[in-house]
């Protein structure tokens, strides 16, 4: 199934309905969205994708995702994500009451975008809308971290290669 922005945000919002039928307390919940239907979100990327990837939810609401195919096996590319990528995740704005949505930053996406370097998220990177929105010196750190991290040898030089290519081009 090709999901649109509409259609994304109509499921995120079911989630948030069915939640608040399963769940009458005042808890909320979150919901870390990844992956191209985060840069349909953001209003980066206007093509459709085929799933929602989430990065990071709430216990409570894993198996309800799971339901409405919104993927969590995201959790084994996490070493493409850097450590404290829960401080730049972004809001999105739609009227929720149980569960909050997240984008992870653009910059985070960039770089699990140069990691994956499938066609699709070469696509996606070297759209205008998201290199012209970049913080660069940001994506700089983000790059040094992820290398730094969990990464092999291989993995890190890739990524060095794919980054300096990427930032000669659009920065």
């Amino acid at each position: 199934m090709n999901l649109y922005e509409k259609e994304i945000i109509e499921r995120l919002l079911q989630v948030d309905r069915d939640m608040a039928l399963i769940d009458t307390s005042d808890d909320v919940y979150t919901c870390v969205i990844a992956g191209g239907s985060a840069l349909v979100l953001m209003k980066k990327i206007y093509r459709s994708t085929h799933d929602i990837d989430s990065i990071d939810a709430s216990d409570e609401i894993k198996q309800l995702l799971e339901l409405y195919n919104i993927n969590m096996n995201v959790n084994a590319y996490r070493i493409n994500f850097p450590e404290n990528y829960l401080e730049r995740i972004v809001k999105v704005n739609i009227p929720t009451k149980k569960v909050n949505f997240y984008t992870l930053s653009l910059e985070d996406l960039v770089v699990s975008k140069l990691c994956a370097m499938r066609g699709k998220d070469i696509e996606d990177i070297e759209n205008e809308l998201v290199y012209n929105s970049l913080d660069w010196d940001l994506l700089d750190r983000l790059v040094d971290d992820v290398c730094y991290g969990m990464l092999t040898d291989f993995d890190k030089n890739i990524l060095l290669e794919h980054y300096k290519d990427y930032k000669e081009r659009f920065k």
